[in-house]
């Protein structure tokens, strides 16, 4: 399986690569220039997240990668790909992100804990998708990201 992680220049998008442990082909993006290359990594610059263009311009790179899975972590990607999620669905990407309404009650919340991926495969956790830090002893929740 190809997937995505955004927000590659931050330590976040390396700590959820090493937590997926994913034997498979796995492409960096980030809207800011790569700083540095890593050695068998790759990259591609995508718009900010707030641009008009920003889901329309990330789907072009899935399907250009063959990319099934994108997982978003800058918090001004969350929106404009939640609202694209079903667009993506129909081109068989999975983006891990929850719907709209769930992303303000998930942001914003310092929490330590540990990462948790819903991917929709399970109902019985509302959102059905996203990448979230849980905490273990409160079983609280809030979206993992960059930023």
């Amino acid at each position: 399986m190809n997937i995505l992680i955004t927000g590659a220049v931050t330590v976040q998008a390396h700590q959820l690569q090493r937590y997926l442990n994913h034997t498979g082909n796995i492409t960096f993006a980030d809207s800011v220039e790569m700083p540095f290359m890593l050695k068998n990594v790759r990259f591609v610059q995508i718009p900010q997240g707030h641009s008009q263009a920003f889901a329309h311009s990330l789907l072009t790179v899935c399907l250009d990668l063959k990319i099934e899975r994108v997982y978003p972590l800058r918090k001004n990607e969350l929106c404009a790909l939640s609202e694209a999620r079903q667009l993506f669905d129909e081109y068989g990407i999975t983006i891990l992100v929850p719907e709209m309404p769930f992303i303000d009650s998930l942001l914003n919340k310092t929490l330590k804990g540990e990462i948790v991926i819903k991917d929709g495969t399970v109902t019985d956790f509302m959102p059905d998708r996203g990448i979230f830090m849980v905490d273990p002893s409160t079983n609280e929740y809030r979206l993992f990201t960059a930023d």
